[in-house]
C-alpha cells in the first residue's frame, strides 16, 4: 500500500477544514445569546464559540467572513484556539484571502502555547515549505510535540512519515518501528488511517511482528469507517483467505469497489483484475455490487447521525 506524498496535504486539510474546532470548554458553556452579550465585553472564549458557529451554520447562517472576524478579536487577545482557527482560515484562504505566510504566523503563536493543533499545522507547514522554509527537523519536531499532547493527526504523520520517508526512494527517515509507535497511538483513538497503515504492517510484520488477528482486526476497523486503503486491505484478505477469514470473492470484490470507488489505485487495480479474469460471475458481480451499495448508505446515514461540531480529535 503506496501513499503519495499528495497524502500529506490531504492530511494538513483534514485539520485545517476543521480548525475552528478545539477546547472552549463544555458545550454548555454558552448559548448563542449569552455568547454575544460576552463577546460584546470582549471574552475570547465566546468569540471563539461564535466563531465555531459561523463556521458550520450551526443556528445561525454560515458566513466564513464573520466567523474570521470573531476568530481575529480572540486571536489578538492571545487565545490560541482561536490563534489556531485563524491560521486555518489563512491557509484555506476562508473568510480571508489565503496567505501560507499569514497561517504560519498565526499557527506559530497558539504553538508557542502548546496549542497541540498549532503543532501539528506547523509540522505540515515546515514539512512542505508552506508559509515557511522546508525543514524536515523543525517539522519532525512540532509533530512530536503535538503527539505526545496526544493529538491523533500528530501522531498519524509521524507514523505515516517513518513509514514513506519524505520522497520516494528516501531511505534515511524510514524506521518502521517508529512508525508503528504512532500510527498504534493514532489507530487507538479511533483514527482509520493509521488503522490501515497498522493492519497492512501486520500482514508484512513490518516494524511489528507478522500477526494475522492483528491485522484483520486494523484492516477491518478502518473499512468499516469507509477508509479507501483498510477496504482494498481487507478485500485482500478475502480473497486470500487470511487470518482465518473465508476465501471470499464476493466480499472481496464489494471492498475492491467500495475503495475503488473513492479513487484508490490499490482498489481500482483489484477491480480491473477481478473483471478481466472474469473472477466472478455475473450474479457474485451483481450481489457484490449491491452489497457494496447498501454499505455505503449505511456508512453515510451514520456520519449523518453523528453528533454536529465535532472535536478536532475525531475528524480526519
Amino acid at each position: 500500500m503506496k501513499m503519495p506524498l499528495s497524502f500529506y496535504c490531504a492530511l494538513a486539510s483534514s485539520a485545517i477544514a476543521a480548525g475552528f474546532c478545539g477546547t472552549f470548554g463544555t458545550a454548555g458553556e454558552f448559548t448563542l445569546d449569552t455568547a454575544r452579550s460576552a463577546a460584546a465585553k470582549g471574552d475570547p472564549r465566546a468569540e471563539f464559540f461564535l466563531a465555531r458557529r459561523y463556521a458550520d451554520g450551526d443556528g445561525v447562517s454560515k458566513d466564513y467572513v464573520r466567523a474570521a472576524e470573531y476568530l481575529r478579536q480572540a486571536a489578538e487577545q492571545g487565545y490560541a484556539p482561536a490563534q489556531t482557527g485563524l491560521g486555518s482560515c489563512y491557509a484555506h484562504g476562508e473568510g480571508v484571502g489565503r496567505d501560507y505566510a499569514k497561517a504560519v504566523e498565526w499557527y506559530r503563536k497558539a504553538a508557542s502555547q502548546g496549542d497541540a493543533l498549532a503543532e501539528y499545522c506547523m509540522g505540515f507547514a515546515c514539512m512542505n515549505g508552506k508559509g515557511t522554509a522546508k525543514d524536515i527537523h523543525a517539522a519532525i519536531h512540532w509533530w512530536q510535540k503535538s503527539a505526545e499532547q496526544g493529538q491523533v493527526l500528530a501522531q498519524n504523520a509521524l507514523g505515516q512519515f517513518y513509514y514513506l520517508g519524505d520522497h520516494p526512494g528516501d531511505t534515511n527517515h524510514i524506521n518502521f518501528g517508529e512508525s508503528a509507535k504512532w500510527l498504534r497511538k493514532a489507530a487507538d483513538q479511533g483514527y482509520a488511517p493509521a488503522m490501515a497503515r497498522l493492519g497492512f504492517m501486520y500482514e508484512y510484520g513490518l516494524g511489528v511482528k507478522q500477526d494475522w488477528p492483528e491485522a484483520l482486526k486494523w484492516n477491518q476497523q478502518a473499512a468499516e469507517q469507509g477508509d479507501a486503503d483498510g477496504e482494498a486491505n481487507l478485500g485482500l484478505m478475502y480473497e486470500d483467505g487470511q487470518a482465518g477469514l473465508p476465501h471470499d470473492k464476493v466480499q472481496a470484490f464489494k471492498w475492491f469497489r467500495l475503495s475503488a470507488d473513492q479513487a484508490n489505485p490499490e482498489g481500482r487495480h483489484d477491480v480491473i483484475e477481478f473483471q478481466l479474469n472474469h473472477a466472478l460471475t455475473p450474479m457474485e458481480q451483481t450481489e457484490a455490487e449491491c452489497m457494496a451499495a447498501e454499505f455505503r448508505a449505511q456508512l453515510s446515514s451514520n456520519r449523518l447521525a453523528k453528533v454536529p461540531l465535532p472535536q478536532i480529535e475525531s475528524v480526519r
